[in-house]
Protein backbone atom coordinates (compact mmCIF):
# COMPACT_ATOMS: atom_id res chain seq x y z
CA UNK A 1 0.00 0.00 0.00
CA UNK A 2 1.35 3.62 -0.67
CA UNK A 3 0.17 4.58 2.76
CA UNK A 4 -1.54 3.37 5.69
CA UNK A 5 -5.23 2.14 5.69
CA UNK A 6 -7.12 2.94 8.78
CA UNK A 7 -9.88 0.69 9.64
CA UNK A 8 -12.58 0.99 12.55
CA UNK A 9 -14.23 -2.40 14.41
CA UNK A 10 -17.46 -1.64 16.83
CA UNK A 11 -18.69 -4.07 19.10
CA UNK A 12 -17.79 -5.99 21.42
CA UNK A 13 -14.67 -7.51 22.80
CA UNK A 14 -14.72 -10.70 25.20
CA UNK A 15 -13.03 -13.33 26.20
CA UNK A 16 -13.80 -16.91 24.44
CA UNK A 17 -13.83 -19.22 27.80
CA UNK A 18 -12.62 -22.38 25.91
CA UNK A 19 -12.42 -25.82 27.73
CA UNK A 20 -8.72 -25.39 28.05
CA UNK A 21 -8.01 -21.61 28.41
CA UNK A 22 -9.05 -18.71 27.92
CA UNK A 23 -8.59 -16.23 24.47
CA UNK A 24 -9.45 -12.75 23.78
CA UNK A 25 -12.26 -12.27 21.09
CA UNK A 26 -15.61 -11.03 20.08
CA UNK A 27 -15.94 -10.97 16.02
CA UNK A 28 -15.32 -6.63 15.57
CA UNK A 29 -12.14 -6.90 17.70
CA UNK A 30 -11.15 -10.48 16.05
CA UNK A 31 -11.41 -8.69 12.96
CA UNK A 32 -10.35 -5.51 13.31
CA UNK A 33 -7.11 -7.40 14.96
CA UNK A 34 -6.50 -8.91 11.84
CA UNK A 35 -6.51 -6.18 9.90
CA UNK A 36 -3.89 -4.09 12.11
CA UNK A 37 -1.39 -6.89 11.34
CA UNK A 38 -2.46 -6.95 7.65
CA UNK A 39 -1.24 -3.36 7.68
CA UNK A 40 -4.27 -1.25 8.67
CA UNK A 41 -4.01 1.46 11.42
CA UNK A 42 -7.03 0.03 13.16
CA UNK A 43 -9.00 1.82 16.51
CA UNK A 44 -11.39 -0.21 18.27
CA UNK A 45 -14.86 1.28 19.43
CA UNK A 46 -15.89 -1.26 22.24
CA UNK A 47 -15.96 -0.81 26.56
CA UNK A 48 -14.53 -3.40 29.18
CA UNK A 49 -15.25 -3.48 32.52
CA UNK A 50 -12.98 -1.96 35.22
CA UNK A 51 -12.60 -5.64 36.50
CA UNK A 52 -8.94 -8.05 36.16
CA UNK A 53 -10.45 -9.73 32.74
CA UNK A 54 -10.63 -5.86 31.60
CA UNK A 55 -7.12 -5.17 32.50
CA UNK A 56 -5.76 -8.36 30.90
CA UNK A 57 -8.03 -7.77 27.80
CA UNK A 58 -6.88 -4.07 27.65
CA UNK A 59 -3.30 -5.31 27.70
CA UNK A 60 -3.49 -7.69 24.53
CA UNK A 61 -5.70 -5.13 22.80
CA UNK A 62 -2.28 -2.66 22.88
CA UNK A 63 -0.43 -5.62 22.51
CA UNK A 64 -2.12 -6.25 18.93
CA UNK A 65 -0.90 -2.39 18.51
CA UNK A 66 -4.93 -1.69 18.20
CA UNK A 67 -5.80 1.48 19.44
CA UNK A 68 -7.92 1.68 22.37
CA UNK A 69 -8.77 5.32 22.46
CA UNK A 70 -12.20 4.96 21.81
CA UNK A 71 -12.79 2.06 24.70
CA UNK A 72 -14.47 3.11 27.77
CA UNK A 73 -13.76 1.44 30.90
CA UNK A 74 -16.58 1.13 33.34
CA UNK A 75 -17.09 0.34 36.89
CA UNK A 76 -20.30 -1.72 38.09
CA UNK A 77 -20.07 -4.04 35.21
CA UNK A 78 -17.85 -6.87 34.19
CA UNK A 79 -15.83 -7.33 30.87
CA UNK A 80 -17.69 -9.54 28.40
CA UNK A 81 -17.39 -13.02 28.11
CA UNK A 82 -18.55 -16.46 26.61
CA UNK A 83 -18.28 -19.97 27.12
CA UNK A 84 -17.33 -21.50 24.05
CA UNK A 85 -18.55 -25.09 23.99
CA UNK A 86 -16.75 -27.59 20.79
CA UNK A 87 -18.78 -30.47 19.53
CA UNK A 88 -16.04 -31.44 16.56
CA UNK A 89 -14.53 -28.59 16.09
CA UNK A 90 -17.71 -26.44 15.84
CA UNK A 91 -18.07 -23.86 18.86
CA UNK A 92 -21.06 -22.68 20.38
CA UNK A 93 -21.57 -19.26 22.95
CA UNK A 94 -23.13 -18.54 25.69
CA UNK A 95 -22.62 -15.18 26.72
CA UNK A 96 -22.84 -13.57 29.95
CA UNK A 97 -25.43 -10.31 30.57
CA UNK A 98 -25.34 -7.63 30.63
CA UNK A 99 -21.76 -6.79 30.58
CA UNK A 100 -19.86 -3.68 29.09
CA UNK A 101 -19.94 -3.57 25.54
CA UNK A 102 -23.71 -3.50 26.46
CA UNK A 103 -22.92 0.15 27.30
CA UNK A 104 -20.79 1.40 24.65
CA UNK A 105 -20.81 5.60 24.25
CA UNK A 106 -18.85 8.08 23.16
CA UNK A 107 -18.46 10.93 24.62
CA UNK A 108 -19.23 14.40 22.62
CA UNK A 109 -15.55 15.27 22.03
CA UNK A 110 -14.76 11.82 20.59
CA UNK A 111 -17.52 11.22 18.08
CA UNK A 112 -16.76 14.32 16.78
CA UNK A 113 -12.83 13.65 16.84
CA UNK A 114 -14.02 10.41 15.54
CA UNK A 115 -16.45 11.36 12.84
CA UNK A 116 -13.40 13.77 11.48
CA UNK A 117 -11.68 10.96 10.55
CA UNK A 118 -11.53 9.17 7.15
CA UNK A 119 -11.65 5.36 7.71
CA UNK A 120 -10.95 3.24 5.21
CA UNK A 121 -13.46 0.37 6.12
CA UNK A 122 -15.68 0.30 9.19
CA UNK A 123 -16.62 -3.28 10.76
CA UNK A 124 -19.84 -3.84 12.36
CA UNK A 125 -22.04 -6.84 13.49
CA UNK A 126 -25.32 -7.54 14.94
CA UNK A 127 -24.17 -8.94 18.61
CA UNK A 128 -23.73 -5.69 19.74
CA UNK A 129 -26.53 -4.23 19.15
CA UNK A 130 -28.76 -6.69 21.45
CA UNK A 131 -28.66 -3.63 23.79
CA UNK A 132 -29.74 -0.20 23.09
CA UNK A 133 -27.40 1.81 24.49
CA UNK A 134 -24.82 -0.01 22.17
CA UNK A 135 -27.05 0.23 19.21
CA UNK A 136 -27.47 3.81 19.35
CA UNK A 137 -24.07 4.72 19.86
CA UNK A 138 -23.89 2.74 16.59
CA UNK A 139 -26.26 3.98 14.56
CA UNK A 140 -25.07 7.91 15.77
CA UNK A 141 -21.30 6.89 14.01
CA UNK A 142 -23.37 4.90 10.61
CA UNK A 143 -25.13 8.04 10.52
CA UNK A 144 -22.27 10.40 9.45
CA UNK A 145 -19.64 8.19 9.51
CA UNK A 146 -17.02 9.02 6.60
CA UNK A 147 -15.74 5.21 5.48
CA UNK A 148 -14.94 3.65 2.40
CA UNK A 149 -16.40 0.79 3.03
CA UNK A 150 -19.27 0.06 5.87
CA UNK A 151 -18.80 -3.84 6.64
CA UNK A 152 -21.73 -5.62 8.13
CA UNK A 153 -20.71 -9.33 9.70
CA UNK A 154 -24.70 -10.19 10.75
CA UNK A 155 -23.19 -12.65 13.52
CA UNK A 156 -25.95 -14.20 14.50
CA UNK A 157 -26.06 -15.26 17.91
CA UNK A 158 -29.06 -17.04 20.59
CA UNK A 159 -32.06 -14.61 19.93
CA UNK A 160 -29.80 -11.12 19.98
CA UNK A 161 -31.28 -10.17 16.61
CA UNK A 162 -34.15 -9.15 15.00
CA UNK A 163 -35.46 -7.98 11.84
CA UNK A 164 -35.27 -3.75 12.92
CA UNK A 165 -31.80 -4.66 14.02
CA UNK A 166 -30.92 -6.36 10.51
CA UNK A 167 -33.08 -3.85 8.26
CA UNK A 168 -31.96 -0.84 9.81
CA UNK A 169 -27.85 -2.30 9.47
CA UNK A 170 -28.20 -2.94 5.91
CA UNK A 171 -29.01 0.87 5.19
CA UNK A 172 -25.95 1.58 5.68
CA UNK A 173 -23.63 -1.38 4.51
CA UNK A 174 -21.89 -1.48 1.60
CA UNK A 175 -20.69 -5.40 1.66
CA UNK A 176 -22.40 -7.93 3.84
CA UNK A 177 -21.56 -11.18 4.76
CA UNK A 178 -23.23 -13.91 6.63
CA UNK A 179 -22.83 -18.17 7.28
CA UNK A 180 -24.79 -20.57 5.31
CA UNK A 181 -26.30 -21.25 8.65
CA UNK A 182 -27.57 -17.36 8.76
CA UNK A 183 -28.86 -16.67 4.94
CA UNK A 184 -32.15 -18.83 5.54
CA UNK A 185 -32.80 -16.85 9.23
CA UNK A 186 -31.83 -13.88 6.98
CA UNK A 187 -34.00 -14.51 3.82
CA UNK A 188 -36.94 -15.48 6.43
CA UNK A 189 -36.75 -12.13 9.10
CA UNK A 190 -37.07 -10.16 5.75
CA UNK A 191 -39.26 -11.95 3.43
CA UNK A 192 -36.57 -12.84 0.32
CA UNK A 193 -37.20 -16.53 -0.66
CA UNK A 194 -35.54 -18.17 -3.88
CA UNK A 195 -32.08 -19.58 -4.42
CA UNK A 196 -29.22 -18.08 -2.62
CA UNK A 197 -28.11 -16.00 -6.13
CA UNK A 198 -31.92 -14.78 -6.04
CA UNK A 199 -31.79 -14.04 -2.45
CA UNK A 200 -28.13 -12.11 -3.05
CA UNK A 201 -28.88 -10.23 -6.25
CA UNK A 202 -32.63 -9.45 -4.43
CA UNK A 203 -30.36 -8.02 -1.10
CA UNK A 204 -27.98 -6.62 -3.33
CA UNK A 205 -31.12 -4.34 -5.11
CA UNK A 206 -33.27 -3.70 -2.07
CA UNK A 207 -30.04 -2.29 0.14
CA UNK A 208 -27.81 -1.13 -2.56
CA UNK A 209 -24.90 -3.20 -1.49
CA UNK A 210 -21.56 -3.60 -2.73
CA UNK A 211 -21.53 -7.39 -2.77
CA UNK A 212 -22.22 -10.33 -0.48
CA UNK A 213 -20.56 -12.41 0.94
CA UNK A 214 -21.70 -16.19 2.69
CA UNK A 215 -19.10 -18.51 3.86
CA UNK A 216 -19.58 -22.40 4.33
CA UNK A 217 -16.82 -24.08 6.43
CA UNK A 218 -15.83 -27.14 4.20
CA UNK A 219 -18.36 -25.82 1.39
CA UNK A 220 -16.24 -22.91 0.60
CA UNK A 221 -17.43 -18.75 0.13
CA UNK A 222 -19.01 -17.63 -2.27
CA UNK A 223 -19.35 -14.02 -2.97
CA UNK A 224 -21.84 -11.88 -5.16
CA UNK A 225 -20.63 -8.71 -6.73
CA UNK A 226 -21.20 -6.68 -9.73
CA UNK A 227 -23.98 -9.25 -10.95
CA UNK A 228 -21.07 -11.98 -10.72
CA UNK A 229 -20.58 -14.85 -8.60
CA UNK A 230 -17.36 -15.88 -6.74
CA UNK A 231 -16.65 -18.97 -5.25
CA UNK A 232 -13.39 -20.35 -3.35
CA UNK A 233 -12.61 -23.58 -1.79
CA UNK A 234 -10.99 -23.85 1.92
CA UNK A 235 -7.57 -25.87 2.13
CA UNK A 236 -7.05 -29.19 3.06
CA UNK A 237 -5.97 -27.96 6.79
CA UNK A 238 -6.18 -29.81 9.86
CA UNK A 239 -8.81 -28.15 11.88
CA UNK A 240 -8.32 -27.46 15.46
CA UNK A 241 -10.99 -25.04 16.02
CA UNK A 242 -13.46 -22.95 13.88
CA UNK A 243 -13.44 -20.10 16.43
CA UNK A 244 -12.68 -16.57 14.50
CA UNK A 245 -12.34 -18.34 11.62
CA UNK A 246 -14.88 -16.13 9.76
CA UNK A 247 -13.46 -12.73 11.16
CA UNK A 248 -9.62 -13.79 9.83
CA UNK A 249 -11.70 -14.27 6.17
CA UNK A 250 -13.25 -10.86 6.36
CA UNK A 251 -10.20 -9.16 7.51
CA UNK A 252 -7.97 -10.70 4.65
CA UNK A 253 -10.48 -10.23 2.12
CA UNK A 254 -11.36 -6.56 3.39
CA UNK A 255 -6.99 -5.90 3.09
CA UNK A 256 -7.20 -7.23 -0.08
CA UNK A 257 -9.73 -5.88 -1.92
CA UNK A 258 -9.22 -2.12 -0.59
CA UNK A 259 -5.86 -2.42 -1.86
CA UNK A 260 -7.27 -2.92 -5.37
CA UNK A 261 -6.99 -7.10 -5.81
CA UNK A 262 -10.19 -8.62 -7.58
CA UNK A 263 -13.25 -10.32 -5.99
CA UNK A 264 -11.34 -13.41 -6.61
CA UNK A 265 -7.93 -12.55 -5.19
CA UNK A 266 -9.42 -10.97 -1.82
CA UNK A 267 -11.57 -14.75 -1.64
CA UNK A 268 -8.69 -16.61 -2.07
CA UNK A 269 -6.78 -14.56 0.49
CA UNK A 270 -9.65 -14.73 3.01
CA UNK A 271 -9.76 -18.04 2.29
CA UNK A 272 -6.03 -18.65 3.37
CA UNK A 273 -6.14 -16.61 6.28
CA UNK A 274 -9.43 -18.54 7.20
CA UNK A 275 -7.14 -22.49 6.49
CA UNK A 276 -4.08 -20.53 9.29
CA UNK A 277 -6.57 -19.83 12.04
CA UNK A 278 -8.71 -23.20 11.94
CA UNK A 279 -5.55 -24.93 12.13
CA UNK A 280 -4.72 -23.38 15.09
CA UNK A 281 -6.13 -22.76 18.58
CA UNK A 282 -7.78 -19.48 19.39
CA UNK A 283 -9.17 -16.38 17.34
CA UNK A 284 -5.58 -14.51 17.02
CA UNK A 285 -2.69 -17.29 16.76
CA UNK A 286 0.61 -15.37 16.16
CA UNK A 287 1.54 -15.68 12.42
CA UNK A 288 4.36 -17.55 11.06
CA UNK A 289 6.73 -16.67 8.38
CA UNK A 290 4.81 -19.12 5.75
CA UNK A 291 1.51 -17.28 6.12
CA UNK A 292 2.75 -13.66 5.78
CA UNK A 293 4.47 -15.01 2.56
CA UNK A 294 1.40 -16.60 1.40
CA UNK A 295 -0.42 -13.76 1.96
CA UNK A 296 1.96 -11.27 0.89
CA UNK A 297 0.72 -11.10 -2.79
CA UNK A 298 -3.14 -10.42 -2.20
CA UNK A 299 -2.66 -7.90 0.83
CA UNK A 300 -1.33 -4.91 2.44
CA UNK A 301 1.44 -6.66 4.31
Amino acid sequence: MSETKKAAAFGEILWDILPDKKCLGGAPFNCGAHLNRLGFKTTMISALGDDELGREALALVKKEHVSARFINTLSGVSTGFTNVVLENGKPSYEFNSPCAWDYIALTPQLKKEFLNSHWDVFCFGSLAQRSEASRETLYSLLREINAGIKYFDINLRKKFYSKQIIEQSLKYTDILKMNDEELPVISNLLGITGSVPDIAGNLTEKYKLRGIIITAGKDGTTAYFNNQEYKVLPGDVPIVDTVGAGDSFSAAFLASYISGHSVADALEAGSTLADFVVSHSGALPEYDSQIRARLLPFTAL
